[in-house]
């Protein structure tokens, strides 16, 4: 299709672009995103599309984006709520400097590693930071905060100290949970480590930032998303990272991060009795007693708090092998993070993996597994 100077085509899918154009600060032919990207046309210009997209009058980037690229700053964290454009904002000024690190933190639709892991990567030329190859990443193992915020913040941690020792412009990109007073803890703890120069907010700024040096910046022309669609590009991510993905046997000692193979096995019967079903193996260690079923077993919240009571224990897990089979594992290769597999098999001395990535020394179980690329939250031990 032929576009006339200074319109902008919002296009998402497979672009091909001949004339002069801006897209996200960068001079580009061609590109591929499943994010409605714009394309500020500076004359003349043929644009096709396939996929979808939406033309509408003049420059779509706010002006305040333009200041903030300008200004003096060395690290930059970008508050605002869900579909605010706070990824749009990181790729345009990463491609306005020339090129910066970019640390992605939304471990719901994550960019630069996959969902349910944080990581960072260096952007330039890029129409979405997804297209930065991961320099290192966190495995969190799910894909909300919520009620994980400590072991999402030792991520936040362990990353920003590497990244904070790189020459260059560094962007930090966040969740999209700010609403409620766990969700302003959390951003708060976030700022006390990283301590960027300046915060971008996607105004209104709340109050709680007041003490900060804040930079208040326009939402772009965002075509906002259902969760449907989020819920289909986590799926795409998915598929992506477990391209050529095969099974490999891993020695379960290679496990790190839970008790499923710890503590000492005692005997089953009474279990059996109590849940009403077969059991496979009971194993109780110093505060946890995981239970495992040769079925899907629902067990109601007061038979928990007995077996918790009675077997002086924090936890009770009750697992079968089809709970675990597709539950998300992250991998690492010392304190390089690779990516992710999947649980295929479980034994007591092995497990069987679906992944792309070899050369990994440890393995860490996620919190959730994927089935036809719908995610279900497991309880691990």
């Amino acid at each position: 299709m032929k576009v006339s100077k200074g319109k902008t085509v919002l296009a998402r899918g497979e672009v091909k672009i001949e004339g002069e154009v801006e897209v996200l600060g960068a001079e580009l032919d061609s590109f591929v995103s499943d994010k409605h990207i714009p394309i500020y046309c500076k004359g003349d210009c043929e644009i096709e599309v396939k996929g979808d997209y939406l033309v509408v009058e003049g420059r779509t980037i706010p002006e305040s984006w333009d200041r903030l690229a300008e200004a003096e700053w060395d690290s930059l964290f970008i508050f605002g709520g869900t579909d605010s454009g706070k990824s749009t904002l990181a790729a345009y000024l990463a491609n306005k400097s020339d090129g910066c690190y970019v640390l992605d933190l939304d471990i719901g639709q994550s960019d630069i590693a996959h969902p349910g892991a944080m990581g960072y990567g260096f952007v330039n030329g890029c129409v979405s930071v997804s297209q930065a190859e991961m320099i290192n990443g966190f495995f969190a193992g799910v894909i909300s905060p919520m009620g994980r915020e400590v072991k999402c913040l030792r991520g936040v941690s362990r990353l920003w100290k590497e990244l904070e020792k790189r020459n260059g412009r560094k962007i930090v990109d966040t969740t999209g949970w700010i609403r409620g007073a766990k969700a302003r803890e959390y951003k708060l703890a976030k700022l006390e480590i990283i301590q960027p120069d300046i915060i971008a907010s996607f105004h209104p700024t709340p109050n709680f930032l007041k003490d900060w040096k804040v930079f208040e910046v326009e939402r772009g022309y965002v075509v906002e998303r259902s969760r449907e669609e989020r819920s289909r590009i986590r799926a795409s991510r998915y598929a992506k990272e477990l391209e050529g993905a095969k099974g490999v046997k891993v020695d379960a000692a290679k496990v790190t991060n839970t008790n499923f193979f710890g503590g000492r096995e005692i005997p089953k019967e009474f279990m059996e009795d109590v849940l009403g079903c077969k059991i496979i193996s009971v194993r109780k260690g110093d505060d946890f007693l995981t239970i495992l079923v040769e079925e899907h077993t629902d067990v109601e919240i007061s038979t928990i708090r007995a077996l918790r009571e009675l077997y002086d224990v924090e936890d009770v897990y009750v697992l079968s092998y089809e709970d675990l089979r597709g539950l998300v594992v992250g991998l690492y290769s010392g304190r390089r993070y690779l990516g992710m597999g999947l649980l295929e098999d479980i034994g007591d001395k092995q497990i069987t993996l679906k992944t792309r990535h070899r050369g990994f020394d440890r393995v860490e179980f996620g919190e959730f597994r994927l089935f036809q690329g719908k995610e279900y939250i497991v309880r691990i031990p």
